[in-house]
């Protein structure tokens, strides 16, 4: 896994970017943040990390930052996720809370609550398993099976659409509920990608949590009002 370490203190905090993106879309935050190790991953699959040789699950994107993090002999760390970053924080600190000192873990626009469905999403489910099944028999419903899916996995290699499909149908909230460690999380109040009530469950489960709402924000709330946020984590991290 590819990453940049700016600092070199014994305290750490963890970048992890989401679906899509990799370590850039954080890297701006070098300029602001003082007195830590700040490190930006690429996980598997993004940035300049290669491609997993088979399908992943977010457990093996946890097992591949857990590497990472006893690599740098970091002990003392805070995890920041972005939307599918989110994601491996909320398994990281369920599986791996204890063993860190002072961990705790950022989590903005975070995805990993299972959404709520309206008919429209199990029509499509249904239309995408039947023209699969037609495709295998006819050649001219392969361009029609093509068009399905979203944009993210529309533009995936093999490897990555299956992996893409392990990572979105994990519902981490029955994992999200035994996190213990303080958890900030940060959201924008009109992400269409994250909605809203998936940062209030959020709230809800994890117990020792306060949820900040970023007014006017989108699903990337650190860019679209990064003075909000600096201000945020900065007391978030050395309180």
């Amino acid at each position: 896994m590819k990453y940049i370490r700016v600092g070199n203190s014994d305290k750490f905090i963890f970048f992890l970017h989401g679906w899509g993106a990799d370590k850039s879309s954080f890297l701006w935050v070098k300029n602001y943040l003082e007195n830590f190790s700040l490190v930006f991953v690429d996980f598997s699959g993004f940035g300049e990390s290669e491609k997993p040789e088979t399908p992943f699950f977010v457990k093996d994107y946890v097992e591949e930052l857990y590497e990472l993090i006893k690599m740098l002999n970091a002990k003392d760390i805070v995890l920041v996720g972005h939307s599918f970053g989110g994601r491996v924080a909320i398994k990281f600190a369920f599986l791996h809370q204890m063993e860190f000192e002072g961990f705790k873990i950022c989590l903005v626009d975070a995805a990993g609550i299972k959404p709520r469905r309206g008919l429209s999403y199990y029509f499509k489910i249904h239309r995408y398993k039947r023209l699969k099944k037609l495709a295998e028999k006819n050649d001219k419903f392969k361009a029609k099976l093509k068009e399905c899916g979203s944009s993210d996995y529309k533009v995936l290699c093999n490897v990555m659409k299956r992996t893409f499909v392990n990572v979105v149908n994990e519902d981490l909230s029955c994992n999200a509920k035994y996190i213990k460690c303080k958890t900030l999380i940060v959201w924008g109040d009109n992400d269409l990608d994250t909605k809203l009530y998936m940062a209030k469950k959020l709230n809800k489960l994890i117990k020792n949590s306060y949820l900040h709402i970023i007014k006017g924000a989108g699903h990337y709330s650190f860019l679209d009002n990064p003075s909000e946020f600096l201000i945020l984590l900065d007391t978030f991290v050395k309180n």
